[in-house]
């Protein structure tokens, strides 16, 4: 590219100059965008009849669309099932059982439960490191206690 096709196209700062055909810039993008959105909103009707035929001859892709679009999956919100507290190990188990049965009853998706099981999960691992450095605090306490009687 020579000295003069750059000048025509760019700024003496590199940039390309305002009004360029070439400017990658978001003015030329949201063109595009529109075009592309005048473009499906006139092939909606045949577009959603295609998808239509498609699912009752039982394209399984052309259902799923269909029923995303009709039927949307819920946004993670609060479930309204019974939360069991968790105050330590022995909590755990009900609180885990509590999530299966909201899972198997429906009330929340299995995606809600699995995070909610990976929270419990996460928080089984800080109730363990708890009990251990409680543990090895009195293990240590004992054994300077035994230590001094010995004295």
């Amino acid at each position: 590219m020579s000295d003069d096709s750059f000048a025509d196209f760019r700024q003496a700062d590199g940039r390309f100059a305002t009004g360029n055909p070439d400017d990658p810039g978001q003015p030329r993008a949201r063109d595009q965008m529109a075009a592309l959105e005048q473009r499906v909103a006139e092939a909606s009707d045949e577009s959603i009849e295609a998808a239509l035929t498609a699912a009752k001859a039982g394209n399984v892709k052309a259902i799923e669309m269909l029923l995303n679009r009709i039927w949307p999956a819920r946004a993670a919100g609060r479930s309204r099932s019974r939360r069991p507290k968790i105050r330590g190990t022995s909590d755990l188990v009900p609180a885990t059982a509590a999530i299966i049965n909201a899972v198997l009853n429906g009330d929340v998706t299995p995606r809600e439960g699995a995070e909610a099981a990976r929270m419990i999960q996460a928080h089984g691992s800080v109730i363990d490191l708890v009990d251990h450095e409680q543990g090895m605090l009195e293990f240590e306490e004992e054994g300077a206690r035994q230590r001094a009687e010995r004295r």
